[in-house]
């Protein structure tokens, strides 16, 4: 009874024991995957998390993001004894900023139009901010006075409440300037933006076909074709914008607006190739959509844009007739044909129309955007396509010359057999730094550099590992089973092909998973031997496209959803393969 237990306590342990290493294996997996989901303002610091925040769609812009900022709290590294005594004043002084500072809000403060946000809610929002801002930014000059001024106070220790000390005053003064001085004009403007979510219309330029730039936005002239919304004049990054108001019903979810040119645009529509129009997001995951008319026709953007960010975008859209670098990065939508523009349209005009997301539509957008945006923005098609072709030709090469050697060493007797096996075991021995510069001379000698050749020629002469590693198996195989396959009247070819290569499966499989990665994930080949962006792996894709998004800033998720696209088709491959995987390493460590 007492070993039945030992046993199952032992089971037990064993299970969990493995079940803690999986999750630990998994673990910077889940977070790849869940970073890939993530848009760039949830990577700085103060918003790091493991897991992406949940999309909030909402009924009316503009809108507060109550969810930005932690409810006022101490800051770090300042003694509660200090704290207790300085947080009314600091209570006090942000409360009259705030309502000293005035910002621009649509509607009076006391009773706002429906879907716009009372001034009191505003002011709510932004005092959380700013105890956030104070926490993040203030010096360690005013923390280390804190601290200085409370030993002072003759306290052993700094966070107990002490009676009144003019050593506390004095910290709390030391406090108070430092608070003073993070509520200037730019900090506040900085935690306005950040609470107070809203889509603003601004510029339009166009481009001819002559390279000439016009504008097209000059004031308010941006105006409401339908739904339930109305445009406000109002200052933001640049004189003229004008801020959107909307709400959304059960029935109305979706707003136009439209801006035309006037009767002398100062350019002919006929000739514009390219519309850049700049707008503010409001973070509320809502759909853009993009029209354009132009000389009689509809065009319109085959794809929406997500409102994801809360800053000034600029989008560019081009007509399909203008002529693109296929490696250049896509950050442009192309528009499509429509139909004829409705009756009565102006002869050149911009339409963009606001649609809700539900949550679960706002959950899929989240999803798919850096994923999308990685396809769109450089050939990532074309990239996954030369990977899985050189991948294919690596396996089916390496198989077939691998098996066919190990073969000849296994199982057939020719003079100097054992002296040429040792000299291919040698060949393992030289690290591959030693053959780079020899095998590069070669393949630049044969006029292969630059071209995809190098990257798979050299699996046709044979891999020494898996040649040993199939050599290991051939021997296991029963000589009977060669014998009768003689007697039948097969030579040594029909020996190999219909006998020995159905009894390897589980090797091959193991030499295909191996090949795979190897040529997958191949970085340093595709370094040397090619320099033409149109011939980049996957992996050369991957390391240029990183550059490019460094060079712009960084997008940590967007470089993560590409990575995690890139090793993908590995981990399925080796979820379908393992049975043979396993078996094959299992098998070739038995001796026949």
């Amino acid at each position: 009874m007492g070993g039945r237990r030992a046993k199952a306590i032992e089971r037990v342990v064993t299970h969990l024991a493995l079940l803690a290493g999986s999750l630990l294996f998994l673990l910077p997996f889940v977070w790849m995957i869940a970073t890939s989901f993530k848009v760039p303002r949830e990577m700085v610091r103060e918003n790091l998390r493991l897991l992406p925040r949940a999309p909030a769609p909402q009924w009316n812009t503009p809108h507060l993001d109550t969810g930005e900022f932690e409810p006022p709290r101490k800051p770090g590294g300042v003694p509660r004894t200090v704290w207790q005594a300085a947080q009314p004043l600091v209570d006090e002084a942000v409360t009259q900023r705030l309502a000293d500072w005035q910002p621009q809000t649509p509607g009076p403060p006391d009773n706002p139009p429906p879907g716009t946000v009372p001034a009191s809610k505003l002011q709510e929002a932004m005092h959380a901010g700013l105890y956030d801002l104070f926490d993040r930014r203030m010096r360690d000059e005013a923390r280390g006075a804190a601290q200085r001024h409370a030993r002072e106070a003759g306290l052993a220790n700094p966070d107990s409440p002490p009676p009144d000390s003019p050593a506390v005053d004095a910290g709390v003064q030391a406090l108070l300037a430092e608070v003073h001085r993070l509520m200037s004009e730019e900090d506040l403007q900085r935690v306005f933006n950040e609470t107070y979510r809203r889509i603003c219309l601004g510029d339009v330029r166009v481009r001819t076909d002559e390279y000439e730039f016009a504008a097209l936005h000059t004031g308010d002239e941006w105006e409401v074709l339908e739904g339930n919304a109305e445009l406000v004049r109002r200052w933001d990054s640049t004189p003229d914008v004008q801020e959107a108001r909307i709400r959304f019903g059960e029935q109305d979810r979706s707003v136009r607006f439209q801006l035309a040119a006037g009767p002398e645009p100062g350019f002919d529509p006929a000739t514009v190739d390219r519309v850049f129009i700049s707008y503010r997001s409001d973070a509320s995951w809502a759909q853009l959509e993009f029209e354009v008319y132009r000389d009689g026709l509809r065009y319109r953007a085959p794809t929406s844009v997500s409102l994801s960010e809360r800053d000034w975008v600029e989008q560019e859209l081009r007509w399909p007739e203008v002529r693109e670098n296929p490696l250049a990065r896509r950050l442009h939508l192309t528009l499509e044909q429509a139909g004829p523009a409705p009756e009565g349209a102006p002869e050149f005009a911009v339409i963009l129309t606001v649609r809700k997301s539900t949550p679960l539509y706002a959950w899929w957008a989240k999803g798919i955007q850096n994923y999308w945006q990685s396809f769109r923005e450089v050939p990532y098609a074309r990239y996954l396509a030369t990977s899985f072709s050189l991948a294919i030709l690596n396996i089916v090469l390496a198989i077939f010359s691998c098996t066919l050697v190990a073969y000849g060493f296994a199982r057939l007797q020719w003079p100097g057999r054992d002296l040429c096996f040792v000299l291919l075991l040698a060949t393992m021995m030289l690290p591959p730094q030693v053959t780079m510069i020899p095998t590069f001379l070669i393949v630049r000698w044969v006029g292969w550099y630059d071209t995809l050749i190098p990257l798979w020629i050299l699996s046709a002469f044979g891999v020494p590992f898996f040649i040993f590693l199939l050599r290991q198996f051939f021997k296991t195989i029963p000589s009977d089973l060669e014998d009768a396959a003689r007697i039948d009247g097969c030579g040594f070819l029909a020996v190999y092909w219909h006998v020995m290569l159905p009894l390897v499966k589980p090797v091959i499989a193991t030499i295909a998973i191996f090949t795979f990665m190897a040529s997958w994930n191949n970085f340093m080949g595709p370094l040397i031997y090619v320099n033409d962006d149109r011939l980049f792996p996957l992996a050369m894709g991957l390391f240029r496209f990183n550059l490019i998004i460094e060079s712009i800033g960084g997008n940590i998720g967007l470089i993560m959803a590409a990575s995690f696209m890139m090793i993908l088709p590995v981990v399925i491959l080796f979820f379908f393969l393992q049975r043979y995987f396993v078996q094959g390493i299992a098998l070739t460590g038995t001796k026949g």
